[in-house]
């Protein structure tokens, strides 16, 4: 006989996507057991464990598929069913079926298989499963898409922590997840006991394991005393056998202890280190770090924790990496001690580069603004420097050493330098001072403009040379008694100026700059 199992409910999005679908669906998933007489899923939600967050899982669901839906108070009967998503599973879960479409006859029996390793907030979920169903309507067949939980077939599971009891299945939720409101796992630690020098300074360091932040500490001694009854790391001055108890507690009130005792030996001692100088200084500086002399004592120098080799004296001397310094002491009665940390800062010199451009001038020529040099808002000095700018008149004739200084934010300094040779520009005619050859500007970047009056003359003719006499060749525009030179493809440098008119001969030199 027919029974009606569910109302059937339409929707008018398209397919739904198989939400947390492990993409392998097919009979090595899982084998149905079967036998059952009411369709619907197995075991019921209050027979199934809890998954527990970090444990890989497997769990099998059975089902049995429908005979007769009912819809609109008509009967239908269903020829297949496809599951389309297992949906709102714990974060780490996924689901595949035994058959590879994920499709079952008309009352087939058949499972469903739940992989993975949960990783969610504990509590109760409840599973949104879709399905699309094939009916008999009329003379042919229709399919329609499913929300099992709207027609009021449900199916929840629940996620735990390790060390947590789950709650009965609340199988009335109407909600897709309800967070437990539970004690969860929380562990303290504070290590194993230890053998340390009298007179050392230690710090109590809890670590805790699980258990849901803020986490509030309070210390209980017996011997010594600590620095501060609730800090999360006191320190204590060993003197005597002493016994340290730390109580700490989560923000959901789960409480745990743990006890550590350190035994001291050896004569009271001054365990701290000091530094002769400042802390922080720049490369090609240096620090020396003081420990207090024993002959008892072994010394080993750390930096950030770890051990310098070769570093064993009562001294040690920083000059390059920046880090935090410590000593751990070892007395001849096998205790052990660590001194404060002391942050020392290495700077690096600024990066300095200089490249006179030009490198070669005339005596003669005029003062020019020096370029080259990197970073900007650094010093010149030199023969000839003045500011920023180099006269080559008051140079040596010669070879000039001149130098670029540069100090960083940090006050870290470097020097670049860079030679400029200074020369009489030798086998050119000296200047006819009858009549004149203007130029301008100098230095020039990408035009120079020549004056002179020779050149209402027809027969003028001007050339340009290099300081090594070699002939340029550049463009010019005439414009009545000036000629304009177009100097960008030229390198930069010192240039001479000849000018021939007749009898008359005039030379001038220019500088082209950057």
């Amino acid at each position: 006989m027919k029974k009606l199992l569910l109302l059937l409910t339409f929707f008018t999005a398209t397919y739904f996507l198989q939400a947390q679908y492990c993409g392998n669906s097919g009979s090595a998933q899982c084998t149905p057991i079967g036998g059952f007489v009411t369709p619907g899923f197995y075991p019921t939600p209050s027979q199934l464990s809890p998954f527990i967050n970090g444990q890989a899982s497997t769990t099998v669901l059975e089902f049995k598929n429908f005979n007769v839906v009912n819809f609109a108070g008509n009967n239908y009967t269903v020829n297949w069913l496809r599951i389309d998503s297992v949906g709102n599973l714990p974060s780490g879960l996924c689901w595949a079926s035994n058959q590879a479409n994920n499709t079952f006859l008309n009352q087939e029996e058949g499972c469903v298989r739940l992989n993975g390793t949960p990783n969610g907030t504990p509590g109760e979920y409840k599973i949104r499963i879709l399905v699309t169903a094939n009916v008999i309507f009329g003379a042919s067949s229709q399919s329609i898409q499913i929300d099992a939980s709207v027609a009021g077939t449900n199916y929840f599971v629940r996620l735990i922590d390790s060390c947590q009891t789950a709650p009965e299945t609340d199988t009335l939720q109407t909600a897709d997840f309800v967070a437990y409101n539970i004690p969860g796992c929380f562990y303290v630690n504070l290590g194993a006991d230890q053998n340390s020098c009298r007179g050392s300074i230690v710090t109590l360091s809890p670590t805790t394991l699980s258990g849901r932040p803020p986490f509030t500490f309070a210390w209980q001694s017996s011997g010594d005393t600590v620095s501060c009854d609730t800090c999360q790391n006191p320190s204590v001055l060993l003197t005597q056998n002493s016994t340290f108890i730390v109580t700490a507690t989560d923000s959901f009130n789960v409480v745990d202890r743990d006890t550590i005792s350190f035994t001291p030996s050896g004569a009271p001692f001054d365990f701290s280190i000091s530094s002769s100088s400042a802390d922080t200084f720049c490369a090609g500086g240096s620090v020396t770090l003081n420990a207090h002399e024993s002959p008892t004592r072994t010394y080993q120098w750390q930096l950030n924790g770890n051990a310098i080799s070769g570093a064993n004296d009562s001294t040690y001397t920083v000059s390059d990496s920046t880090g935090n310094y410590n000593v751990l002491f070892t007395d001849t009665g096998n205790c052990t001690a660590t001194s404060n940390l002391i942050p020392v800062v290495v700077n690096p010199l600024p990066a300095v580069s200089f490249v006179l451009n030009p490198n070669t001038v005339c005596s003669n020529a005029a003062a020019f603004s020096i370029t080259g040099a990197s970073p900007s808002g650094g010093t010149f000095a030199g023969i000839g420097v003045s500011g920023n700018t180099f006269d080559p008149a008051t140079a040596s004739i010669g070879s000039s050493v001149l130098t670029y200084s540069y100090t960083d934010l940090n006050g870290c300094s470097a020097t670049a330098r860079d030679t400029i040779q200074v020369t009489v520009c030798s086998g050119l005619e000296e200047v006819n001072t009858e009549s004149t050859l203007l130029v301008y500007p100098n230095p020039a970047t990408d035009e120079l403009t020549v004056e002179s009056n020779l050149f209402l003359n027809s027969a003028t003719v001007l050339l340009v040379y290099d300081v090594t006499g070699k002939l340029v060749s550049l463009n010019f525009t005439h414009q009545a008694n000036r000629i304009v030179f177009d100097v960008t493809e030229i390198p930069t440098g010192v240039y001479v100026l000849k000018m021939k008119a007749g009898e008359k001969q005039l030379i001038n030199r220019f500088v082209k700059g950057f």
